[in-house]
């Protein structure tokens, strides 16, 4: 086990020290929309077996993974969502047993994954964004069992995606290199590019560089990782706000800057990933920050993400209001939008973590740590049956349980396992 703190103190010796659209039917650029969208049947509650940890937030958490397992096709994949968002619930599932220190479900999936696989070969679609979600998902994997299955089919990830990555003096847009960015999908006539599919991809490049042995290849992901962030840091982030914009359109050279919190929370994620790789990587920095500058750079984020108006109700619950929220949408209706606050809440408990680990920035472990416990409490008390189902609305009131509505709590149930170790 690397031990953060001691890397964090050579790094620093050695470095020193808006208002959203509602969103539409038909789509956006940086996220598929997922067909059909008529209304689901309600979920059916599932009840945690013997073999689940008996600890009472074990139930809870386990009881809510069970219901949204049990909506398996025979693809592999959950009815009711799509592609990209089920790569999202088996993540959030990955990370609940890797921040519980169990493994428990495990076994199961590694049978899911397989199955999937099976359909996309090496879980790659013609969206990258899809297909890195994956790449995440089987590194999580990878946290509670080390199968090389699993990284294998990671590093296959990267050398797809590392091919939409853009060059130096490829693209520009308003005098802006785009060098860096990572096109949307691999359509030869694609004109996007956006913060979630670059951001994904740095996060992922960082997270494999410290995974794989050193090499030309670890030291390529490095500079990727830190090269696509640059690209976000120069051309989609709004710094006197500390948010992440969302896309660029090449061709029309129109930057539509749609305020999601997803963008800025894989942001906070990619930055936290290149700081930890290179507190361990034996390659210098390819950039003029340091360690710690990406370090900084998450937190100032990270401040601002959890009392965000927007974002956050004035009680402390993440709703993110106007890309899905009560009165904007039918809670039957599943939408790409669902499921964005919860990846901003994975990657402030990835944060939480490393600060834990690095001994810093205690205030900022404080209010992270209550922010987390507060979406817990919120579903418990305002947005659940009492059947481990919850539904969209995170402030409550409870109303339909689907697919997309437990997918979205799954990211809860990981991180307040985290708050609580």
């Amino acid at each position: 086990m690397h031990h953060i703190k001691d890397a964090f103190e050579h790094s620093k010796a050695k470095n020193g020290s808006g208002q959203q659209p509602l969103h539409q039917q038909h789509g956006f650029p940086g996220s598929q929309v997922q067909q059909p969208t008529q209304p689901q049947q309600p979920l059916r509650p599932q009840h945690p077996g013997s073999h689940h940890e008996q600890s009472p937030l074990s139930k809870t958490t386990q009881g809510a993974i069970d219901v949204f397992m049990a909506s398996k096709q025979p693809n592999g994949e959950i009815g009711g969502i799509g592609y990209w968002q089920t790569a999202n619930g088996y993540t959030c599932i990955a990370l609940r047993d890797a921040w519980s220190g169990g493994n428990c479900n495990a076994t199961l999936l590694r049978d899911r994954l397989s199955t999937v696989e099976s359909h996309h070969k090496h879980f790659i679609n013609e969206f990258n964004d899809d297909t890195l979600w994956w790449g995440h998902c089987l590194l999580d994997a990878y946290m509670t069992s080390p199968d090389s299955y699993y990284l294998e089919n990671a590093r296959q990830i990267w050398q797809h995606v590392e091919r939409s990555m853009l060059a130096p003096g490829q693209a520009k847009v308003r005098d802006m290199d785009m060098a860096g960015a990572v096109m949307w999908t691999t359509r030869p006539n694609e004109e996007q590019v956006n913060a979630i599919t670059t951001g994904l991809f740095s996060e992922l490049s960082a997270r494999l560089a410290l995974l794989q042995k050193p090499g030309r290849e670890t030291a390529e992901m490095l500079e990727a990782a830190e090269r696509s962030f640059a690209w976000i840091e120069r051309c989609r982030y709004r710094s006197n706000e500390c948010i992440v914009l969302d896309t660029i359109k090449l061709k029309s050279q129109e930057c539509v800057d749609w305020t999601f919190t997803y963008c800025t929370g894989q942001a906070i994620a990619a930055a936290t990933a290149i700081f930890t790789t290179l507190s361990f990587s034996s390659h210098n920095s390819h950039s003029n920050k340091s360690p710690h500058g990406y370090l900084s750079l998450a937190c100032d984020m990270a401040r601002k993400a959890i009392c965000r108006n927007g974002w956050v109700e004035h009680d402390g619950t993440l709703t993110e209001h106007g890309a899905y929220g009560k009165g904007n949408h039918e809670p039957w209706k599943n939408d790409d939008a669902v499921g964005f606050k919860s990846v901003l809440l994975r990657s402030l408990a990835k944060l939480l973590k490393l600060l834990r680990e690095a001994d810093q920035e205690p205030d900022l472990q404080r209010r992270l740590t209550e922010f987390i416990k507060k979406q817990y409490d919120s579903l418990q008390q305002r947005n659940t049956n009492g059947n481990n189902q919850y539904g969209p609305w995170w402030a409550g009131p409870m109303e339909l349980p689907t697919s997309h509505s437990q997918m979205a709590a799954l990211d809860v149930m990981a991180a307040i396992h985290l708050v609580q170790t």
